[in-house]
């Protein structure tokens, strides 16, 4: 089995959560770091955009708004577990592309979810991801499946976005346990509630008891053994420059077109 970090961190604001998973890969990028799976959560309700999306229809809605270093739409983090896994292209079930690398991953959540009584499924024949609709849709991950995502009851569960660069990626994921209904449809219209659904939904689990079911099955599913892991100083230390130059900045987060150092690929749902 290969050696992971696991670091679980607290419920943080969104440019902290956003920095520090930048902070982990370009820590991670020079080689000298393990693979990462972080599991966090999200202290207020905070819209995230996608590093490509327009923001301006998004902005002076009541939420913080940041933007992600991934790619895809916008997404309402509140009441769910936030993956990220961090790690080389060329490990294992990653070495075959973004697509391979989405299969892969929810392929362990959906072994997790079945195990607590929740019958998920994967999605095959959506968009592939990186592939936006048109229209009002256009704004939402949850609005439609991308290829390979987590379906349950025929609705969306779990929203992810990758980014590949030349040596790693970064992946990171929403896994719904519940859903304010009215925040979402003031977000992004009554139409977004009947897409998606929740944990809290099909099962009486909670986050806390979920997390160590997810990481065993990750653990099975990416051949990984993880060891539970603090920032070092130097991701903390990058982590705070992030926050200063980047995730903190209205002109970062309102930003538009192509950011740079865009790697291989983005995709996202």
């Amino acid at each position: 089995m290969d050696e992971w970090r696991l670091i679980e961190s607290p419920r943080l604001d969104g440019a902290r959560n956003m920095a520090r998973d930048e902070a982990i890969l370009m820590a991670s990028e020079s080689g000298s770091n393990a693979p990462v799976l972080r599991l966090y959560g999200w202290s207020v309700p905070t819209i995230s955009i996608g590093c490509l999306q327009d923001a301006s229809t998004l902005e002076g809605r009541g939420l913080p708004l940041v933007r992600r270093i991934t790619g895809g739409r916008a997404v309402l983090h509140d009441r769910e577990l936030t993956y990220s896994v961090i790690a080389p292209n060329s490990l294992g079930v990653f070495s075959g592309g973004i697509l391979e690398t989405y299969s892969a991953i929810s392929l362990c959540i959906i072994n997790a979810l079945r195990d607590i009584g929740v019958e998920a499924s994967l999605e095959r024949a959506g968009p592939r991801p990186g592939k936006r609709p048109g229209g009002a849709a256009k704004e939402a991950c949850f609005h439609t499946p991308s290829r390979y995502e987590v379906l349950a009851s025929g609705k969306k569960l779990v929203g992810s976005a990758q980014r590949r660069f030349k040596r790693i990626f970064l992946q990171h994921g929403s896994i719904l346990f519940a859903m304010d209904e009215g925040l979402n449809a003031r977000i992004f219209g009554e139409d977004i509630v009947k897409r998606m659904t929740t944990i809290g939904n099909l099962s009486r689990i909670s986050e806390d008891d979920f997390r160590p079911v997810l990481i065993k099955r990750l653990s099975e599913g990416l051949n990984a053994s993880f060891v539970p892991s603090p920032l070092t100083e130097d991701e903390e230390s990058i982590e705070q420059d992030l926050l200063q130059s980047k995730y903190l900045s209205r002109a970062w987060n309102l930003r538009s077109g192509k950011p740079s150092g865009v790697g291989e690929g983005l995709a996202a749902g």
